[in-house]
């Protein structure tokens, strides 16, 4: 009977386990409240632990107003934080089903497909084969805030592989998550990472920016809730306190200091006069915010077996323009497309095609497949990521 002993034993030695970290917008953020005072009649100025992000009523009008208030971040002396009398934390770390959606009533669903086939797999165990690595994506690199989400990135790796029979881990990432990743595996060593780590799969990398990310600060917010039931501006005053905005800036040399980003009839803004840009939007530590981040990620070869999947052929935010001098910068512009998934450009995208460590790029042309974010749940994509740690 030796040998049915070993058909149970062997698959769980076998497969490897993984590790999610997602990207901006997809992770539970919880709020604490006391402040000394409401920004709104309507709104609590203490309460206990509640869902911050994302509960989506409260991006309706007039509830979004209490969420701006409780969800911005202040900045000072190159320091972003929460502000007075708000307390926040990320929960689900480690476990394997905190990812599966993004919001708090499950309406729109994020890792959940990957994490239920891979727990479906011969010798897959819940809270071990499959863990989430959730962060708050309101914070970037260099803050105090991303270094020690490293250093529980880096024991979530190291005890997943001891409690698989110290098989390594196999990371998976997508959208911001990549750049994080990519930032996070600078500061390990090689010894530590060849030890650790089976290989990386990274998803819609947004590995040099996002051109969109410059009309979430000059004019949109962070969603594209219609004026009438959200505040488009209310969420824009958010959006420009948020660093990890900043972090997801178009990038030099990715971009050109002198390539047009935002067209208007008297001045065109490109890298090379973002600081007229911010100054001419209202926003007086826009540069300094930037500055903060600019050159706090790292893009350069991983050093772990990477598998680099994006879509292509999709219309994607090139450049944005305004016929009209006096709808900049209140008003939603017009968008000039160019290749990308919908919301990160091509050439942000396919950075990781050029690394050495790269063993495999994987295209998927057209938005039912490629999609930004419907590419983590794309079938293909999928069945590569089992056939990967299987």
């Amino acid at each position: 009977m030796l040998w049915i002993a070993l058909l149970l034993v062997v698959p769980a030695q076998c497969l490897k386990p993984v590790v999610l970290v997602p990207g901006a917008l997809a992770t539970t953020i919880e709020a604490k409240l006391d402040k000394s005072e409401r920004s709104h009649f309507y709104c609590s100025k203490s309460s206990d632990w509640y869902t911050l992000w994302l509960k989506l009523e409260s991006l309706f009008a007039p509830a979004v107003n209490c969420w701006a208030d409780n969800f911005k971040m202040e900045f000072d002396k190159g320091v972003f934080s929460n502000t007075p009398g708000v307390e926040t934390r990320v929960p689900g770390f480690g476990a394997s089903h905190s990812l599966d959606y993004v919001d708090e009533t499950h309406f729109i669903s994020y890792f959940k497909d990957l994490v239920e086939r891979v727990l479906s797999l011969p010798g897959a165990r819940e809270g071990v084969t499959v863990r989430a690595a959730p962060y708050d994506f309101r914070y970037s690199p260099p803050s105090r805030e991303s270094q020690l989400y490293f250093q529980r990135l880096k024991k979530l790796i190291e005890d997943t592989y001891g409690a698989s029979n110290n098989t390594r881990v196999v990371l998976i990432t997508h959208s911001l998550g990549g750049l994080t990743t990519s930032t996070f595996l600078h500061s390990v060593s090689q010894q530590w990472k060849d030890k650790h780590l089976h290989a990386w799969v990274s998803a819609a990398g947004v590995f040099g920016g996002a051109v969109k990310e410059v009309k979430v600060l000059v004019s949109h917010g962070i969603d594209n809730l219609p004026d009438f039931i959200s505040s488009r501006l209310v969420q824009r005053e958010v959006a420009r306190t948020i660093m990890g905005n900043y972090f997801m800036l178009p990038s030099y040399p990715l971009w050109g200091k002198d390539e047009i980003l935002v067209r208007t009839p008297n001045v065109n803004y490109t890298l090379g006069n973002f600081e007229q840009l911010f100054a001419d939007m209202g926003v007086k530590d826009g540069v300094e915010k930037w500055a903060t981040v600019r050159n706090a990620s790292y893009t350069g070869d991983p050093g772990v077996k990477t598998y680099c999947f994006n879509g292509k052929d999709i219309p994607t935010s090139a450049s944005f323009y305004y016929e009209n001098q006096k709808d900049f910068p209140d008003e939603v512009p017009e968008t000039v497309p160019g290749d990308g998934d919908g919301t990160v450009p091509a050439r942000s995208l396919q950075v990781c095609h050029n690394w050495d460590s790269t063993v495999q790029v994987t295209e998927y042309s057209g938005s039912d497949a490629g999609e930004h974010d419907k590419i983590i749940e794309n079938k293909e994509f999928i069945k590569s990521v089992i056939e990967l740690i299987s």
